[in-house]
């Protein structure tokens, strides 16, 4: 059984995106009813666990729901074996060097705190 079969990464997406609709929607609650926050506090915020571990959340709902959705076009429009292969290899290291980036950015921050 192929890791991400059709059906799986029908799920994966899905899944992804009902992760970002909720972190979509808390945002968007947070700015109309919260009070304004300041970029001191947003820093305050996103250095503690909780805020790391939301941001880290969202940035893997979104390299997955990227995955999926990149990997399905390849799939669709691109039918040569190796043209196939090695854009796909492209967008998963382009993916794996964006999530590398966001985690030592989220975790830096959060160490210096």
């Amino acid at each position: 059984m192929k890791l991400l079969s059709g059906h799986r990464a029908f799920l994966l997406q899905r899944l992804s995106a009902v992760v970002l609709l909720a972190g979509l929607a808390a945002g968007a609650l947070r700015l109309a009813f919260g009070s304004p926050v300041t970029f001191a506090q947003w820093q305050a915020w996103s250095a503690q666990p909780l805020g790391a571990g939301v941001l880290l959340v969202l940035a893997v709902a979104v390299l997955a729901h990227a995955w999926v959705g990149m990997r399905d076009v390849v799939l669709d429009y691109i039918h040569p074996l190796g043209p196939r292969v090695a854009l796909l290899g492209a967008v998963a290291g382009g993916l794996v060097f964006l999530a590398a980036w966001t985690m030592l950015i989220v975790v830096k921050h959060a160490m210096a705190a």
